[in-house]
């Protein structure tokens, strides 16, 4: 269901920035906003707060004193969150972009023929990504982008549950992102954006006294909607 959603999202913004360019030659809105900035007259910063949803494609290799669990896997619920960024512009089209978000709780579950167990741990997660984006030009008030960047993932308060001395590692990974502005105002623009990560990260635990150990892939997909400002 996850992935049918997001795909959905994805092949339709992706069919509405194709149909920008012809909708842009035949209808020029004019409005001075919708004009293209040259020179050194041009806000180079843009700020956006969007809320967003993080959808997880968690799954888990897990070892119980040494030794690999047979269909032992995790699971973790979708979270709502609220996101900021902030670009850069060193050209009209060229931006550099530093993007966080609010780190939602996450309830990491046992799945597969761990799911007896419940629930495993808990943890606060958030994302630091910096990327490079190209945002595209003569399309009158839209504004679509895009974005490949890196992301520094960090766990907070971390709790046991059903596992104990539970240590979750920060990781990085890979991130691309598709983004669109409207703008309805010189400064103004209503913001949407679809970005996925490739995340994994490595869990340390007990469990009845015996070490345990999981690679974690998590690999969520952040859909956002809010608004920016440029200055």
């Amino acid at each position: 269901m996850k992935g049918n959603l997001v795909f959905g999202l994805l092949f339709g913004l992706g069919l509405v920035m194709l149909s920008w360019p012809a909708q842009a030659q035949e209808n020029q809105t004019g409005l001075p906003y919708a004009a293209e900035p040259s020179g050194d007259d041009f806000r180079r910063w843009l700020l956006h707060v969007d809320i967003a949803n993080v959808f997880t494609n968690e799954s888990a290799d897990v070892a119980v004193g040494g030794a690999r669990v047979p269909d032992g896997s995790v699971s973790m619920a979708d979270n709502p969150t609220i996101t900021f960024d902030a670009s850069y512009f060193v050209t009209p089209n060229f931006a550099v972009n530093v993007y966080a978000g609010y780190p939602p709780r996450a309830h990491i579950k046992g799945a597969g023929s761990l799911a007896a167990f419940g629930t495993l741990a808990n943890a606060n997660y958030g994302p630091l990504t910096v990327s490079g984006e190209y945002h595209f030009s003569d399309l009158g008030a839209f504004k679509p982008y895009i974005g490949v960047g890196v992301t520094y993932a960090v766990f907070l308060n971390v709790d046991d549950a059903a596992l104990s001395n539970v240590d979750v590692d920060n990781a990085f990974g890979p991130a691309f992102k598709l983004g669109l502005d409207y703008d309805i105002s010189e400064r103004w623009t209503v913001h949407g954006y679809v970005q996925q990560v490739w995340l994994s990260t490595d869990v340390s635990a007990t469990v009845g006294g015996a070490p345990a150990a999981a690679n974690v892939t998590i690999d969520p997909t952040i859909v956002g909607v809010g608004l920016g400002y440029r200055f």
